[in-house]
C-alpha cells in the first residue's frame, strides 16, 4: 500500500486554480522528487499533503486513511499527520540550542521527556549534529542549519518527510554534499522522502522516481531519473531536463531539410524515429553533449556550422556554432577536444548530432516562416 495516495486533487486560491485534478501515489520507503519550474503549484502541492492549505476537490490518504476530503469534510490537521517538515528557510528558532531545536516537536506532542532526549541525541548524530547541541543558530553555518532542520523533522516523523527546496541557498559545493547525505540518510533510516525543488540535477541526484510538473500545475512525466532523461515523454520535458538545442526541420516525404536563413538544407542521415502521426514541422532536440564538431577537411558527415565562440573550462570546451542561422550549443570533453584539434573561431566545420530526438514543432513557431 502507498504511504501517500492523491487521488484527482484541485487547489485554488479564489478563482484561481493551481493544481487541478492531480493524481500522485508515492511508494513507502522510496525517495520520489516533484520537479517543475517557479510557480508550477509544487510547493502547494507540499502544503495541501502537509494540511496547510485546504484542497477544492479530491482526496488526500496517508497510509491508506484519508486526511483531506472536502466532499467528506475531512480535514486532518497538520501536526496529526505525522509529517516532518524541512523549508527552505530552515525555520528554525533563533532562541533555541540545536538540541532544543530539535526536541520541540516532541515536547508538544507531550512526548516522555527521557524518550524525547534519547530520540533527539540519536537524530542529531544520524545528522553529524551532536556536537553542537548547546549552539544557537547563529552559531552555525547554512549547512548546519540545515542538518538542524533535518533532524528536527526526523524526530517528527519516521516514516515521511518531505523537504521544500532545504539546499537552495547553499553553494555548490554543499548542495552536492547535502544531496548525498540527504540521500545516504533516507537509505539508511527507510524513511519515505518527498522532495521539492526546482533543480533536476539535485532532483537526479537524490531520487528513486521524478515527477515533472508544468506551468499548469499538471504532471507532465513520472519515471525514474533515467527513464526521464534518455526517454522524454515531449520537447518541454527534454527542454527542462538542462541544456538543450532545437532546430526547426522540414520533414519532405521521409528526407528532412533544415530549415535555415538561407532556405532549406538537406539533413541528411539521421539516427532518431519519426512517429508515423508527426506532420511535416519538426524540432530536432539534442543536449550539448551529445553533438560532434569536426573541421570539415576531416569529415562529411552532419551538416556544415561556423564556430562563433570557443571557451575553455577546465574539464570541458563550450562551442557555439552557427547552424544555418541558428546557434547551437556544443559541450566536449578536453581530452577528446585537445585529441582531435579544438576548432577555432570563424572556421567551418561539420556538426554531428549523435543522438537526437524529434519532435513535432508549434505551429505558430517563426522560425518556419521562410
Amino acid at each position: 500500500m502507498a504511504i501517500v495516495s492523491m487521488r484527482d486533487i484541485t487547489v485554488q486560491y479564489g478563482k484561481n486554480t493551481v493544481i487541478g485534478g492531480l493524481s500522485l501515489e508515492v511508494e513507502r520507503g522510496e525517495n520520489l522528487a516533484i520537479v517543475g519550474p517557479s510557480s508550477c503549484g509544487k510547493t502547494t502541492l507540499m502544503r495541501a499533503l502537509c494540511g496547510f492549505i485546504k484542497i477544492a476537490r479530491g482526496e488526500i490518504l496517508l497510509n491508506g486513511a484519508v486526511v483531506s476530503s472536502p466532499s467528506r469534510r475531512i480535514m486532518v490537521a497538520p501536526e496529526k499527520r505525522n509529517i516532518g517538515v524541512v523549508f527552505q528557510d530552515y525555520a528554525v528558532w533563533p532562541h533555541f540550542t540545536v538540541f532544543e531545536n530539535i526536541v520541540y516537536p516532541m515536547r508538544k506532542r507531550k512526548v516522555p521527556k527521557e524518550e524525547a532526549k534519547e530520540r533527539a541525541l540519536a537524530a542529531m548524530a544520524q545528522v553529524k549534529m551532536q556536537d553542537f547541541a548547546d549552539r544557537l543558530p547563529s552559531q552555525l553555518s547554512g549547512g548546519q542549519q540545515q542538518r538542524v532542520a533535518l533532524a528536527r523533522a526526523l524526530v517528527s516523523s519516521s516514516e515521511l518527510i518531505v523537504l521544500d527546496e532545504p539546499i537552495t541557498n547553499l553553494d555548490a559545493k554543499l548542495r552536492e554534499e547535502m544531496a548525498y547525505e540527504i540521500r545516504n540518510l533516507q537509505k539508511t533510516i527507510g524513511v519515505t522522502v518527498i522532495y521539492i525543488t526546482h533543480d533536476q540535477e539535485t532532483a537526479m541526484t537524490i531520487s528513486d522516481r521524478m515527477v515533472i510538473m508544468d506551468k499548469k500545475g499538471a504532471i507532465r512525466q513520472l519515471g525514474t531519473p533515467e527513464e526521464i532523461w534518455n526517454h522524454p515523454k515531449d520537447r518541454d520535458v527534454y527542454a527542462f531536463l538542462g541544456v538543450s538545442n532545437f532546430l526547426p526541420l522540414l520533414n519532405e516525404n521521409g528526407s528532412l531539410h533544415l530549415v535555415s536563413s538561407s532556405g532549406k538544407r538537406k539533413l541528411g542521415s539521421l539516427a532518431a524515429d519519426i512517429p508515423e502521426d508527426f506532420g511535416s514541422r519538426l524540432l530536432l532536440a539534442s543536449r550539448p553533449t551529445d553533438i560532434r564538431v569536426s573541421p570539415l577537411p576531416d569529415s562529411a558527415a552532419g551538416v556544415e556550422g561556423v564556430v562563433e565562440r570557443v571557451t575553455y573550462l577546465g574539464h570541458q570546451f563550450d562551442y557555439f556554432v552557427n547552424v544555418g542561422g541558428h546557434t547551437v550549443r556544443v559541450q566536449e570533453d578536453s581530452l577528446e577536444a585537445f585529441g582531435r584539434g579544438v576548432p577555432a573561431e570563424g572556421s567551418p566545420c561539420a556538426v554531428e548530432f549523435l543522438k537526437p530526438a524529434v519532435y513535432e514543432a508549434d505551429p505558430l513557431d517563426p522560425r518556419f516562416d521562410l
